[in-house]
């Protein structure tokens, strides 16, 4: 059901989700977030606004691995999630829920953010 595109940025792992037609599963998904997660980058972010559902089982990876990445002090950030998904992630605990932002540069400006506060806060 997904594609998924890798683009390592400075900051971060970007995954861009993509509908694919010749798969009835999430593998693509499941190891494209095991590799982004092994990479030392603070967050990973990931570009929904290719696809206009999430079946229920991407829903469940995505949980799982902002809850992993939470516990590193790392970050999942979706970006364009699909309105009638919206509600999976929302009201969680602080601990299972990713962060959740209208475009890709709000990720990128939420990366760049957080990244340059701990910069600050390493030099003082």
């Amino acid at each position: 059901m997904l594609d998924v595109h890798r683009e390592i940025l400075p900051n971060g792992f970007l995954l861009i989700l993509s509908p694919d037609t010749s798969s009835s599963d999430e593998v693509k998904l499941t190891r494209a977030l095991h590799r982004a997660s092994r990479s030392e980058k603070k967050a990973i972010l990931v570009d929904l606004s290719l696809v206009d559902t999430i079946s229920e089982e991407a829903i469940d990876l995505l949980l799982a691995y902002a809850f992993m990445l939470h516990a590193q002090d790392r970050r999942l950030i979706l970006c364009h999630v699909p309105q009638p998904a919206q509600h999976h992630f929302l009201y969680l605990d602080v601990a299972s829920q990713p962060l959740l932002v209208p475009s890709l540069l709000d990720a990128i400006q939420e990366i760049d953010f957080e990244t340059g506060s701990n910069q600050t806060s390493f030099r003082a």
